[in-house]
């Protein structure tokens, strides 16, 4: 296998009973890419991410991590979900710990750091994304944008070799979102491999290294920014475009 490779998907498949939400995908996904993952609603986006940090358990096929197949019964998934960091639509902060307490508990209890080391590294991330001050912070106190950005500094504090991004604006208001972005944008110029479900097509198109258009269930068309916004050969890719952007 190409040692650049982090994800080889085959086949993959998932059904939620008699609904076959996801109908053989073939990927692979290497080390550095911006892989950005659009479609319309009920395309199969967000459980195909959650397939790759096994929070949905896949019907059928392969997904291959680091060249070790994490279907198997001999993986533990909350050793490959230190690997592969998630931000969700929703924040899922822990409500009753201050910022800085969201932050460091993984880093104290899971990679057992010790409390100042996991301090000083939490502070460090949380001035990247601008939000040092409001480190004695509550998530009640902070603003949807702001709960986003400590989101992603929870995720990035593990270390992850690969960030999964589930539609991380949808829940925002129309003037967070930027904020949001930004943060993932700064990741990408840095290099961060990313896999990234979203309906922001203007981010798309500027920091992906790659599109995937989903569509039933698979992998309908897939290139780059250009070839798919401004080139698209599937119907159904210039369909959807043509809804939500004028490119077409």
């Amino acid at each position: 296998m190409n040692g650049n490779v982090l994800f080889d998907i085959q086949g993959l498949k998932k059904n939620f009973g008699e609904v076959e939400v996801l109908k053989g995908i073939d990927q692979k996904i290497e080390k550095g890419e911006v892989v950005v993952v659009i479609g319309p609603s009920g395309s199969g986006k967000s459980t195909f991410i959650r397939c790759l940090n096994l929070l949905e358990e896949p019907t059928g096929g392969k997904i291959f991590f680091e060249g070790v197949d994490i279907m198997s019964k001999e993986t533990r998934a909350n050793l490959h979900r230190e690997k592969v960091g998630m931000v969700f639509q929703q924040f899922n902060l822990f409500n009753n710990l201050s910022v800085l307490d969201n932050v460091t508990v993984s880093l104290r209890k899971v990679k057992k750091m010790p409390e100042q080391q996991a301090k000083d590294k939490a502070m460090a991330l949380l001035a990247r994304v601008g939000l040092a001050d409001r480190a004695d912070s509550y998530p009640s106190q902070l603003s949807g944008g702001q709960k986003q950005r400590i989101a992603i500094v929870r995720a990035m504090a593990l270390d992850p070799d690969v960030m999964l991004f589930d539609e991380p604006t949808s829940a925002l208001d129309p003037e967070m979102v930027g904020e949001v972005l930004k943060v993932i944008r700064d990741l990408a110029s840095e290099g961060v491999t990313m896999v990234v479900v979203t309906h922001e097509m203007g981010f798309a198109r500027n920091v992906a290294t790659r599109v995937l258009f989903m569509d039933g269930g698979v992998i309908a068309e897939e290139g780059t920014p250009e070839q798919i916004f401004d080139h698209p050969q599937n119907p159904r890719t210039q369909d959807f475009l043509s809804k939500v952007i004028n490119v077409i």
